[in-house]
């Protein structure tokens, strides 16, 4: 069944068993009896019920709706003061609300100084909704302005929309308030959005242009209406601050808008087409005059976005108008623009383009949008989904319209003859006429949601019958099957089927080639003549389990024992492709190696054969390969040939460039012994090493080069800080190439040389050329910020040969160097760490020694780009500077909270005044509508001041995060301070009543503290573990506990019942180290470094697979690992694992002359296991010989050495 979607792994029996067994046994919904939403209106008690139960009841009827208007006439109408009395009794009254309405009490009296109303629960917003649907608009809008905030916004921003009565009540006769509140709805439909834009207020223009429902044409709508309606101050603020970066969809449409200002940023920030750059220009001259277009013209950091032509043309007009002014030169460059007026041209192009880009620059164009022209259009020629996507939400097409567009969108899936285009073709038609492919499930998935498919015609209609069963599957597992779909297959079932196996059996059979309808197969597979009986002690069937229809998703086909595993032809895995140097490795350690029997088996040989050359120790393979093969008969699969090593003279002469596949063969000779480590400093061009190629990194070599540099400079050098200079001086000027793409260029030994020389040998050969133009990439970064902007988009391509070499340097010539540098010399050093994938540890240090403000800057806004633990050891320094930066750009949630814990109000004793939080208030304060550094961190602060700003920024707080922010503020900033903050609404529903609570008690602290504990324990901490289903959520829940988690019974919860995503809560920064070590095998591999925790779970980790980092090559991990500590080389041998990679790898060390001392100690280790192990044991070697091919099916290939060997 792999040709079904990936949640059918069993028989097609048991998937059909699963359709037709009934649902989870739950109580079904009870249908209302008639007439029972109107007894909910007259007798549901309490009366803020009554939303609800009328909702429950089948929403309001006829009846109910003349009821709920004949209350509102006698009681409410004309009066908002009873209906703000009615809001707020709604919540303590007791009985019915016709009861209520006859008597409804004046508001309540305002609270005292401290008092704390509760706010109202969510079923009176229920119930008022209800009520203000069925009020007449003018009598609804008035009601609104009486209510307070609170509720406005339950009503109107937040949950499910607004009814059509209240929202046209709002739209046509609402106040700013409650129009606002509606703009923000984020489900809102954008035909209510263009309403709200058509009033003309500029503060709600700014609201429904901030909205994500928006469409663009409603931006444009906006943008080019200036002249009439000013744009809001605080939007163009946002649109035009030079620090922010809002989304394209705000910007493009400011290109029509003729404003120099919103115009030029436009330009700046959004890659549009040269037609519109050209219309925009023309806009600001319409708008602005000449003088504006010149000033943006003048801007070098737009000017060099525009397209060049149109940068010319409007140069040519703007010489000409200075000439003449006569208005000609404007009228010229108009008549050169793209048409966007004419209706007719977006029609035209929506219909011919089919590029995803082509299609969004067309729609975020000021092109004019005639609906019925589109329709029309896309009636004759339909367009792409990608077009459609847009036009169905446009605010000015009809039901019909937006229909034909979405009709489109959902047919995209399932794309006819295997093409993505436009198709308006209705489900049932496309069933009856099209077969359906292998995305079907998806197109039915989406049809079925639209309410535009019934299920049962994937039974009836749909073919073929597997791509049919496979959308019915995933219709069921999402809930969304119905009823009719399961009766049809129960009735062909119970037909064609009925509890004859062979039948049931024979689905599996028919349904990968049957190209009918899932009835069709059915009936089919019920034709199928009864099975002889199968004999009792057959054991390649079983017995079949009862197949009745509706009993269930069960086992009931009679199929065939799985055969036993066959041995691999070939190698695949990468165990399997080091098992030729590991069996070379362990013959070549024995005492007497001729001794050692060959390989006898044909398929062991041939499994052998099959290898690479860079497989093959040494880069030739093995004689007794060579000479086994031949005794069997078995030839050689490259050709007849077997290979050999290339001459090492070759490999000198074939330098790399800068693409991977040239890098190669060198890379090969290095890690086979052919190439000595200390010959790369003599080989490669010294250039290369400044800039390292990407494509070099996963090679060991990469790895190698630098660390022998630095062993040939070191003792040359010394701490003279004069030789250094020499040498990046010298690499600066000779070390360059006439083509940067070549392998040519001196040498660092040869640098090295020439530095030590006169003067003039440089300019005495012609071959030494300086470093490349800095334009030709990226100059060096003239101040920290610019240096911490290029690390942050990853831009590496400035050269600093000094920086270079103190990242090869000991400690004495950093410290010696680095003031010899200048001021810049610190920061430049700090940005130059970032680049390397293994931070130069000894620079590192020297750095955090030295302290300098601006180094420590970079540093800290780059942690993510430093060694695991970076942000501990710069934390460390305590410095409020330091901090600030690393909160401002994003520090791991554990120095996060150490930072916040430490951090005092301003004044307090003890404390110096300039602390991390009050630089943080103060950077909060310059931006209001910025982001908070540290976010939501700060509610377990000790600052009032701070916990109150998270909750003015960061509205989507979890009930847990706002009781601990309020028991914070209740400790640090009294009662009094809880309480207005409460009174400012800027809290949840539970927690505001939580804090009404607390402050009408004798002890509000015992109060949330209690409901704080209840959140905090580790039930509910487990329950929301196992709700974040997507994996990246489950670290994030860890890390909104502030610590204190019980992290034994998390782990007693997983052993009862796995949690998801486990591995993701092991490998998150708040599990403890412990939890990690007993569960070392889902903690992430290891690099060259080892594990932030250290050697022990390093070693655990490494039980369960090394070699499996891309860009890490397994010399480079292990040589680190073993000179680091964290491995020794008796883990090489009875820890790590796979065998067969620890012992290709030592047989590459054996040869290498840079491979570490643990190393040769494991080596050394592995002769004697040899000895005592195998000897000349044929059975051992066989043995080893047979568990390294596969050829054992009881060996786990993820074991050790040693147990390989025993």
């Amino acid at each position: 069944m792999a040709i079904m979607s990936n949640s059918q792994k069993s028989s097609t029996a048991d998937v059909v068993r699963g359709l037709l067994a009934p649902p989870t046994a739950t109580t079904p919904a009870p249908v209302p009896p008639g007439g029972a939403a109107l007894r909910v209106v007259e007798e549901a008690r309490p009366a803020r019920t009554v939303g609800a139960g009328v909702a429950a009841a089948g929403g309001p009827d006829g009846e109910v709706a003349l009821r709920l208007r004949e209350l509102i006439r006698a009681h409410l109408a004309g009066r908002p003061d009873r209906w703000r009395g009615l809001h707020d009794a709604l919540a303590a009254h007791r009985g019915t609300l016709p009861g209520l309405l006859a008597d409804v009490p004046g508001p309540a009296p305002a609270d005292g100084p401290g008092g704390v109303r509760p706010p109202v629960p969510r079923s009176v917003h229920a119930t008022l909704a209800l009520l203000l649907e069925h009020a007449a608009p003018e009598e609804a809008a008035a009601a609104l302005t009486a209510l307070p905030d609170r509720t406005v916004e339950a009503l109107l921003s937040t949950g499910s929309l607004p009814g059509p009565g209240l929202t046209a009540a709002v739209t046509e006769h609402g106040d700013l308030r409650t129009r606002t509140a509606l703009g923000r709805h984020s489900r809102i439909d954008p035909r209510v959005l263009g309403r709200l834009l058509a009033v003309g207020d500029s503060r709600l223009g700014a609201v429904v242009y901030r909205n994500p429902r928006c469409t663009q044409s409603l931006r444009r709508t906006l943008a080019h209406g200036l002249d009439r309606v000013p744009m809001d101050a605080d939007l163009r603020a946002d649109l035009t601050d030079p620090e922010g970066h809002p989304p394209a969809t705000w910007l493009t449409p400011l290109l029509g808008s003729g404003d120099p200002q919103l115009t030029a940023r436009a330009l700046l920030l959004v890659d549009g087409r040269g037609v519109v750059q050209r219309y925009a220009l023309v806009r600001v001259w319409e708008c602005a005059g000449p003088a504006a277009v010149r000033a943006i013209l003048d801007e070098r950091s737009i000017a060099w976005r525009l397209s060049i032509p149109v940068v010319a043309a409007v140069e040519k007009a703007l010489a000409a108008e200075a000439a003449a002014d006569d208005g000609v030169a404007l009228r010229r460059l108009r008549e050169g623009c793209e048409p966007y007026g004419d209706p007719s041209r977006l029609p035209a192009l929506l219909a011919t383009a089919r590029g995803t880009s082509t299609l969004r620059d067309l729609l975020a164009e000021p092109y004019a949008h005639d609906l019925p022209a589109l329709a029309g259009a896309h009636a004759a020629t339909p367009f792409m989904p990608k077009a459609c996507e847009e036009l169905a939400r446009h605010e000015d097409a009809s039901d019909e319209q937006r229909l034909s567009f979405r009709l489109s969108v959902l047919n995209e899936p399932w794309r006819a003859g295997g093409r993505r285009s436009g198709n308006t073709h209705p489900p049932e038609l496309r069933l009856a006429r099209e077969p359906l492919d292998a995305h079907a499930a998806i197109w039915a998935d989406g049809m079925v949601t639209a309410g535009l498919l019934d299920p049962v015609e994937l039974v009836r209609t749909a073919h073929p019958a597997v791509h049919a069963l496979a959308a019915l599957t995933r219709l069921a597992g999402r809930g969304r099957l119905g009823d009719a779909a399961p009766a049809a297959l129960r009735e062909l079932a119970a037909t064609h089927l009925g509890e004859r196996p062979e039948a049931w059996a024979a689905l599996d059979t028919l349904l990968p080639a049957h190209q009918g309808t899932l009835q069709a197969l059915i009936t089919e597979a019920g034709a199928t003549p009864p099975a002889a009986p199968a004999p009792e002690d057959d054991p390649q069937y079983t017995a079949t389990a009862g197949a009745g229809t509706g009993s269930g998703a069960q086992s009931g086909t009679a199929r065939p024992a799985a055969p036993g595993a066959e041995p691999p032809a070939v190698p695949q895995r990468r165990e399997e492709r080091a098992a030729l140097a590991a069996l070379d490795l362990l013959r070549s350690l024995a005492a007497a190696p001729d001794e050692v029997p060959d390989p006898t088996d044909p398929g062991v040989l041939r499994f052998l054969a099959h290898h690479w050359q860079d497989e093959a120790p040494g880069l030739t393979t093995p004689r007794w390969l060579v000479r086994a093969c031949a005794e069997q008969g078995v030839e050689s699969p490259h050709d007849g040939s077997w290979y050999t090593a290339p001459d090492p003279a070759e490999v000198r002469a074939e330098l790399p460039q800068s693409w991977g596949s040239t890098a190669a063969p060198i890379d090969m000779a290095y890690t086979q012994g052919l190439l000595p480590a200390e010959e790369l400093p003599n080989l490669l061009p010294a250039r290369r090493l400044l800039s390292l190629p990407h494509d070099w990194r996963r090679f060991a070599f990469a790895a190698a080069w630098p660390a022998a540099v630095g062993r040939l400079l070191r003792p040359a050098l010394g701490t003279d800080p004069d030789a250094w200079l020499r040498l990046a001086e010298t690499a600066s000027a000779a070390a360059g190439s006439a083509d940067p793409r070549s392998a040519d260029g001196p040498t660092w030994a040869e640098l090295l040389e020439l530095s030590a020389g006169p003067a003039d040998a440089l300019t005495e050969n012609p071959a030494y050329r300086p470093l490349e133009d800095p334009k030709s990439a990226t100059p060096r970064p003239t101040t920290p910020e610019e240096a911490i902007h290029l690390v942050g988009v990853g831009n590496h391509r400035w050269t600093w040969p000094i920086g270079t070499l103190l990242c090869l340097a000991d400690a004495d010539t950093v410290d010696a160097v680095l003031p010899r540098l200048g001021p810049d010399g610190p920061w430049l050093l700090a940005a130059y760490l970032t680049r390397h994938e293994r931070t130069p540890r000894t620079a590192f240090r020297r750095l955090l020694a030295g302290r300098d403000p601006h180094a420590l800057r970079v540093l800290a806004a780059r942690t993510r780009r430093l060694e695991a633990g970076a942000d501990v050891l710069l934390a460390d320094l305590d410095d409020p500077e330091v901090d600030l930066t690393l909160l401002r750009y994003g520090s791991t949630t554990p120095t996060g909270r150490r930072i916040v814990a430490r951090s005092r109000p301003r004044g307090t004793s003890g404390e110096r005044t300039a602390s991390v939080g009050a630089l943080v208030l103060a950077e909060a304060r310059k931006d209001p509508s910025g982001r908070l550094f540290g976010g939501a961190l700060w509610l377990h602060s000790t600052e009032p001041d701070l916990i109150e700003e998270v909750f003015v920024r960061d509205r989507d707080l979890s009930l847990l995060q706002q009781v601990l922010g309020c028991v914070n503020l209740l400790e640090h900033g009294g009662a009094d301070r809880l309480a207005a903050f409460v009174r400012r609404d800027l809290l949840g529903q539970a927690a505001a009543t939580l804090c009404a609570k607390a402050l009408a008690s004798a002890d509000p602290a015992a109060v949330l503290r209690a409901r704080a504990a209840r959140e905090l324990a580790p039930a509910k901490f487990i329950t929301r573990l196992r709700r974040d289903r997507p994996a990246w959520h489950a670290p994030g829940g860890a890390a909104t506990v502030p610590g204190g988690i019980d992290w034994e019974a998390v782990e007693a919860a997983h052993a009862e019942e796995p949690l998801p995503n486990w591995e993701w809560v092991v490998n998150s920064a708040s599990a403890p180290a412990g939890l990690r070590l007993r569960h070392a095998a889902l903690v992430r591999e290891p690099g060259p470094d080892g594990l932030p925790d250290g050697a022990e779970l390093t070693r655990a980790r490494a039980r369960y697979g090394l070699g499996g980092m891309y860009h890490c090559p397994l010399p480079t991990q292990l040589d680190g690992l073993l000179a680091s500590g964290m491995l020794t080389g008796v883990d090489l041998l009875h820890v790590a694992a796979p065998a067969a990679l620890m012992l290709a790898y030592l047989g590459g060390a054996a040869r290498r002359t840079d491979a570490p001392e643990q190393a040769h100690a494991a080596l050394t280790a592995l002769t004697r296991l040899v000895a005592t192990r195998l000897g000349n044991d044929p059975q051992a070697w066989r043995r080893v010989t047979d568990r390294l091919t596969g050829r054992d099916p009881q060996w786990e290939p993820l074991s050790p050495v040693a147990a390989l060997l025993g």
